[in-house]
């Protein structure tokens, strides 16, 4: 991690080539939601931890109101889960 409390990220390539990323967060678009992956620590005690936040809580989408969502979370494989934006009905 660098001095700023920020993580770093790369996009990798299909060769396994990697290119940093110069930004405070990633937004993954799923279907009709989105998954914003904060690279800003929000406060030391999540440090080593991914924050992840969808729905009103993504970056910009403050104003978004209605039923709201929620994430899905199944296990996978052992070091592995599937995470799902899901709108509430």
């Amino acid at each position: 991690m660098n001095e700023n409390n920020q993580y770093t990220a790369y996009a990798v390539s299909k060769d396994g080539t990697r290119t940093k990323i110069d930004a405070e967060s990633i937004i993954i678009q799923l279907d009709a939601e989105e998954i914003e992956i904060s690279l800003v620590i929000p406060h030391p005690i999540f440090q080593g931890k991914l924050t992840l936040t969808t729905g009103s809580a993504v970056q910009g989408r403050n104003q978004e109101k209605g039923a709201g969502v929620r994430f899905v979370i199944e296990p996978g494989a052992s070091n592995v889960v599937h995470i799902t934006p899901k709108k509430n009905s």
